[in-house]
């Protein structure tokens, strides 16, 4: 038998500024007074609703509104007139699909045969449908799958309603009926699908009024009544969905593919004016890229935060790390430095992530503390570096594709790789050698270097790495005069 699981997730637009709340609570950016003023619209003893303007009804309140008598699918101004402190959420039917599509990311590696259902209109339906019997033997029975996927779903920290059924159809009428319990059997699901109403399963209204004239009021009636009859009184849209109710016809379905690089969207709660207030939704956007890379054994070194205003142009903010990254601590403060002294053209409106170049994890590194302070920690400030003065601003040393030290060393991009290394290799040359004048004491060599024969004046020096008093190594060399020079300094 075929089952499948229908989450539905209620109100996603109410649980994202939730947790944006939270995550501006735990970042204390805004001071104390700015704190109160726009946040405690969302504290746990506040009335929150979520408005539709397009139908003008609320979609989504919390405990709080609803103990004031708001309902969903009242009015503005019927909200407004039970409680008139309670807070407003906008509500976006593109928001609302992107997180939808963020929670099918995150369930993807769990399970890969996911459909997504977020058809908007007056009763606004979000949810999403996973299919479970090809998965039972690889997770080893119906209880560890569920609690693995139940584990994501609390990761996601959303609120929904869930059920399972043989038909995504019949799945979703048990979740629309609050079901919340884990069915696998044909008798269980059968007998659970007797108690649901009319009112909640995909039935147009002149369908289920029609069926009331006759007697008709609930799944058990209808699923009592023979196909014939069904056949003689219905269209076929009808009938195919009633049969799918019923476990007898399976519809086809289109399954959700993940996109190949990370784009993600959410839509601020109020405009904000300043960058540092941004902060929190933008950490709330890291954590989603952390969980897409942690999920896929990736790493990347270059995102894109896109912020968008009412009537001002997208503005793209593109930031690079010199190592590559994943954590949230590792891409927050380089988004602090490069918007610190950002100044927004008006109040922002929606903030975008994307990232599109990946890194995989490199697993043949065998020891975890090599050249950890030699390699990490010198990218990690260079990427610290680019982010506050630019991406152009940090040159290194590099070796060039020379043997000859006066063209060995040149100054390049931080973003450049070495081309050639050497054990003698200085870290500055001089363009010009200087005479050595300093006491100095040999520590290595020599190394005797002849120029390239087609040089007009082919030259042959011994070079020696020297020491001074102060403990400050040179690269020097004597040329066939058995002159002394200094070539270049070791750092």
């Amino acid at each position: 038998m075929m089952l499948w699981a229908y989450i539905y997730c209620y109100q996603l637009t109410l649980d994202s500024h939730i947790k944006a709340a939270r995550s501006k609570r735990a970042h204390s950016q805004l001071s104390k007074h700015e704190t109160n003023n726009q946040y405690s619209a969302l504290a746990s003893n506040t009335p929150v609703a979520v408005y539709c303007s397009k139908t003008n009804k609320i979609t989504q309140c919390n405990d709080i509104a609803k103990k004031e008598g708001i309902e969903i699918g009242h009015g503005l101004a019927q909200a407004a007139a039970l409680c008139p402190y309670v807070h407003i959420l906008p509500f976006s039917e593109e928001a609302e699909k992107h997180m939808l599509t963020q929670l099918a990311h995150r369930l993807y590696p769990l399970a890969s045969d996911i459909v997504l259902d977020n058809h908007i209109h007056s009763n606004s339906v979000n949810g999403l449908a996973v299919r479970l019997d090809n998965l039972t033997h690889y997770y080893g029975g119906h209880t560890p799958l569920w609690k693995t996927l139940t584990q994501a779903l609390a990761e996601a920290d959303i609120r929904y309603h869930f059920a399972s059924a043989w038909t995504i159809e019949a799945a979703k009428a048990l979740a629309l009926h609050k079901f919340n319990t884990y069915l696998h059997t044909s008798d269980d699901i059968k007998k659970a699908l007797s108690t649901c109403p009319l009112s909640i399963t995909a039935l147009s209204p002149k369908v289920i009024d029609s069926l009331a004239r006759v007697g008709v009021s609930c799944v058990q009636q209808l699923l009592a009544m023979p196909v014939q009859e069904l056949g003689r009184r219905f269209d076929n849209n009808t009938i195919m969905y009633l049969t799918a109710l019923r476990g007898e016809t399976f519809p086809r379905v289109t399954l959700f593919r993940p996109l190949e690089h990370f784009d993600n969207f959410i839509l601020l709660p109020f405009d904000i004016e300043n960058t540092q207030h941004l902060t929190p939704f933008v950490s709330q956007q890291f954590e989603h890229l952390s969980h897409y890379l942690r999920a896929r054994n990736l790493y990347t070194s270059s995102i894109s935060v896109h912020i968008h205003f009412r009537e001002a142009p997208v503005m793209d903010i593109n930031i690079r790390s010199a190592l590559p990254q994943s954590s949230v601590q590792s891409w927050l403060p380089l988004f602090s430095l490069k918007t610190e002294n950002l100044v927004l053209p008006e109040p922002a409106t929606a903030i975008a992530l994307t990232c599109q170049q990946f890194e995989e994890m490199d697993t043949q590194n065998g020891d975890f503390f090599s050249d950890r302070f030699n390699d990490i920690a010198q990218k990690q400030l260079i990427g610290r570096l680019n982010a506050k003065l630019g991406d152009n601003s940090t040159f290194q040393p590099r070796a060039a594709d020379s043997h000859q030290f006066e063209y060995m060393t040149v100054t390049e991009s931080s973003a450049g790789n070495y081309a050639y290394s050497s054990d003698i290799t200085p870290t500055f040359t001089f363009d010009v050698p200087k005479p050595l004048i300093q006491a100095t004491q040999i520590c290595f060599g020599p190394v005797r270097l002849h120029s390239e024969w087609w040089h007009d004046s082919p030259t042959k020096r011994d070079y020696f790495i020297a020491q001074t008093e102060q403990c400050v190594r040179l690269l020097v060399f004597k040329d066939e005069e058995s002159r002394w020079w200094v070539q270049g300094l070791f750092c």
